[in-house]
């Protein structure tokens, strides 16, 4: 078993080494900045397919809808699954942030808005190769393109800078199909779940669509937000006991459960909302008197 870490180890470095490189080049320095720092090329496009999906009118509209909900639900458990196993799993620290590493110069200053989490799994190529399974799932003639497009312009850019290793991507797109494959494959989410949340929007939609657009929101911009309020909170909640910021930036785990915690809250006020949508749906208005 240590010689195949060891091996992987070395396959990372490698890689790790020949992508550094090229770090310095004015374009490729701020290709890779702003492939890594814009939402709307990254969630913002997914969402925009999945929009199209949604609301395309035929025949198999109602399955479809069916399933991009199971896929959503997937690319959410995918997080919570990746922040799981980097929980249990050894802390391995970032590559840029690793000090027995040669780090390279590049052109631009690069600081990353990132939690101080375990590098391994990657839960960014878990969370979009879960959306691009879903894609490819429902639009067969976008499976090529949405698989290029989501290793080269959302995952290659954070192995450039050193975000992470291949093997953390490789793991992150392991999680991220199979959470996808087993959603797609659930009747219980297809059935019941969506069952219910589709016989919300018909007859609630005015309850029904701006949850759908802030689930959707939070999930085009990966949740960043609700991290935000996660830190803010974990912040406060620190200070009021005294203890100094330095813990807290030096902290895997505490930045590891803070982010989870962030991600979870955001989880419960949904299925909060969803509860109070099925409460009204369930219940009959009194029937007005004639005349």
């Amino acid at each position: 078993m240590s010689l195949v870490l060891h091996a992987l180890r070395g396959i990372d470095l490698s890689i790790y080494h020949c992508l550094s490189g090229i770090a310095g080049n004015w374009f490729f320095d701020r290709l890779a900045s702003q492939e890594e720092a814009n939402n709307l090329l990254k969630g913002g496009i997914f969402f925009a397919v999945y929009c199209y999906l949604w609301f395309r009118i035929d025949r198999d509209q109602p399955r479809r809808r069916r399933a991009i909900i199971a896929i959503l639900i997937a690319a959410i458990l995918a997080i919570i699954v990746t922040r799981t196993v980097a929980s249990i799993a050894p802390y391995r620290v970032r590559p840029m942030f690793d000090p027995s590493l040669q780090h390279p110069s590049y052109s631009i200053p690069y600081a990353p808005n990132i939690e101080n989490w375990s590098s391994f799994p990657s839960d960014t190529a878990a969370y979009f190769f879960a959306l691009a399974f879903g894609v490819a799932y429902l639009l067969r003639r976008l499976a090529i393109p949405i698989v290029v497009y989501t290793a080269g312009w959302i995952c290659l850019p954070r192995m450039y800078l050193g975000v992470h290793y291949a093997s953390d991507i490789v793991v992150g797109i392991a999680i991220g199909v199979t959470m996808a494959w087993i959603s797609l494959r659930s009747d219980f989410l297809q059935s019941i779940v969506a069952g219910r949340l589709l016989a919300t929007m018909e007859t609630r939609p005015h309850w029904f669509y701006p949850v759908a657009f802030l689930v959707s929101f939070e999930m085009a911009t990966v949740f960043a937000e609700c991290r935000l309020a996660g830190r803010a909170v974990l912040h406060a909640a620190l200070g009021s006991l005294h203890t100094r910021p330095m813990h807290l930036t030096n902290s895997g785990p505490i930045e590891e459960w803070g982010g989870l915690l962030a991600v979870g809250s955001f989880l419960v006020i949904v299925a909060y909302f969803g509860f109070l949508v099925y409460r009204i749906r369930s219940t009959r208005l009194p029937k007005a008197p004639i005349g």
